[in-house]
């Protein structure tokens, strides 16, 4: 306003306002006001210099930056009237921080970024990722998601859950990519991780992990969603599909229970029609790729052995947990005992084990081993009292 009516007497009041993007009404409007008492003014120069020091700062803020300087309190109406009466409550422009280097890079590299898009990917070429919420417990908590699909086959090799959408999330599933490729036979060199340009993904700990450390290639989608169909198609049929299980989940640990138990199915069981109506399993076993799946439960009573890993318990054994921690050390690196790996990663790992004892081990099950582990008949009297209280 002040600047209008310096400036109207050679510009007229109608340019004036216009080229402030304010109304004749707003300027009439003001021009009624009664002046300021002089105290507001002395207030005035205290408030634009707190405004210019910060400039997304409103009312509260202001008052709060006016005590500590100058140790007056500021009634926080009076503050609030006088800070739209001096128009300081119109938006103020804040610098934008730096982009990093990375995104100087990429956007150097603009319409050269994506490495997927429009070419066609032989199995484990090249994989599609990305994070997604997953709504549980009737819809009152949610949890994130992040998988990698591979583009040539639909197999999802690995994938994590957790409470936010971070760099470590992304590197847990990460991880679980590269034991699950290794039980193939294939590392990750020339690899293509294709994702977005997700804070995340261009965080400089990812890139150094993928590209250095790794040796793979990295892809950026350059126009949203459209640019990564692979992981959206997948988010879509497992989030429809699998709705239900996932909102009756009712803890973290049971929700990620679920999601390992759905993604086997959707990956041994599930037929895909751009598969030829095979699941992706058996469309990479046609294609000479066997993902060796480490848990194969087998025989001797007492035991718990794979083609790969045997594992020995007792009656006293948390049998869970020496499954997972033998399958652990025979899979991977010596230099991550079991003892260093963080609680998220054991917990997984551990309920992994858990999933595939029940589905696998009960089918090894035999009335003579059932008796052989139960001679008291302890169990069975067990199961009798439950199945009394069914109605069985």
């Amino acid at each position: 306003m002040t600047l209008a009516e310096k400036s109207r007497e050679e510009y007229g009041l109608n340019r004036c306002l216009r080229a402030l993007g304010l109304s004749k009404g707003t300027w009439h409007r003001r021009q009624r006001r009664p002046a300021a008492p002089e105290k507001d003014w002395e207030l005035k120069a205290q408030v634009l210099s707190v405004v210019e020091d910060h400039p997304a700062y409103g009312y509260r803020r202001i008052g709060a930056e006016l005590r500590e300087r100058t140790g007056e309190r500021v009634n926080h109406k009076r503050l609030r009237r006088l800070v739209n009466t001096w128009d300081l409550a119109l938006s103020r422009k804040v610098a934008r921080p730096k982009p990093s280097r990375v995104r100087r890079i990429l956007r150097t590299g603009r319409g050269k970024l994506d490495l997927v898009s429009g070419r066609e990917m032989e199995p484990l070429q090249a994989l599609s990722t990305d994070f997604t919420e997953i709504q549980y417990a009737g819809g009152t908590r949610k949890a994130y998601l992040m998988a990698m699909v591979d583009v040539g086959s639909a197999w999802v090799p690995g994938w994590a859950v957790g409470s936010s959408a971070n760099r470590d999330l992304a590197l847990r599933c990460w991880e679980e990519v590269q034991q699950a490729l290794a039980h193939t036979g294939r590392g990750t060199d020339g690899l293509i991780v294709h994702h977005d340009q997700d804070t995340v993904y261009t965080s400089y700990n990812w890139l150094q992990r993928l590209l250095i450390r790794d040796r793979t290639r990295v892809s950026f989608a350059e126009h949203g969603a459209k640019d990564n169909p692979w992981i959206e198609s997948l988010w879509g049929r497992f989030k429809v599909e699998n709705g239900s299980l996932l909102s009756e989940a009712v803890t973290l640990e049971e929700l990620e229970w679920v999601i390992d138990r759905q993604m086997r199915y959707y990956n041994t069981e599930r037929k895909h029609s751009g598969l030829g109506y095979r699941a992706p399993v058996a469309y990479l076993e046609e294609q000479g790729v066997y993902p060796r799946f480490l848990v194969e439960i087998g025989p001797p009573s007492g035991s718990v052995s794979g083609a790969q890993v045997p594992v020995q318990v007792s009656d006293t054994s948390d049998v869970p947990l020496v499954t997972a921690q033998a399958i652990h050390e025979a899979a991977s690196d010596a230099s991550r005992p079991w003892n260093s790996l963080d609680d998220d990663k054991r917990r997984k790992k551990i309920s992994r084990a858990k999933q595939r004892l029940n589905e696998e081990a009960v089918q090894c099950m035999t009335p003579q081993r059932f008796c052989e582990r139960d001679p008291q008949g302890d169990v069975q009297s067990w199961l009798r009292a439950v199945g009394s209280l069914l109605g069985r």
